[in-house]
C-alpha cells in the first residue's frame, strides 16, 4: 500500500485527535491545520482516482515504488482551484479529470500574458537605463 493510500484511510477525527508531538514524530515538521489536512487528503484521493497518472509519475524509494510528490502537488493545485470556486469535496472528486491535474502545472494564458507584459516592462527599463 502506498503512503497516499495510507493517508486516505485516516479519518478527520483521527487527524484532530493526534497531538502535535505525534505528528512531528511520524511525519516531521509542523502540524498542518485542519483545512490543510483536508486539502492534502483530497489531493491524495484525486491522484488515486487515476492509476495511469500514478504509473507515469512514479518514483522509487528503495525497493518500493511510490507516487511522486510532483503528482500530489499538481493534484493539490487542481483541487485548490476548484475549492476556490466554491465546489464541495465530493463534487470535486466526481468531476476532476486526469488532464486537469496535469494542466495544473502550467500557468493559465491570462497569467502568461501578465508575465510577458512584466518581462517587456523590465526589459524596456533596462534598455532605457543602459542607453
Amino acid at each position: 500500500m502506498t503512503r497516499a493510500a495510507e493517508r486516505h484511510k485516516i479519518s478527520e477525527t483521527e487527524l484532530e485527535l493526534d497531538s502535535e508531538d505525534s505528528w512531528e514524530d511520524q511525519h516531521g515538521g509542523e502540524t498542518p491545520d485542519k483545512a490543510t489536512a483536508q486539502a492534502l487528503n483530497l489531493a491524495h484521493r484525486a491522484a488515486e482516482k487515476f492509476p495511469e497518472l500514478a504509473n507515469r509519475y512514479k518514483s522509487f524509494a528503495g525497493p518500493a515504488a511510490v507516487v511522486s510528490g510532483a503528482l500530489i502537488v499538481m493534484a493539490g493545485v487542481a483541487v485548490a482551484r476548484r475549492t476556490k470556486r466554491g465546489q464541495q469535496p465530493e463534487e470535486i472528486l466526481a468531476q476532476i479529470t486526469s488532464e486537469e491535474i496535469e494542466r495544473a502545472a502550467t500557468l493559465t494564458s491570462r497569467q502568461n500574458r501578465w508575465w510577458r507584459m512584466l518581462a517587456r516592462i523590465a526589459r524596456r527599463r533596462r534598455d532605457s537605463d543602459a542607453g
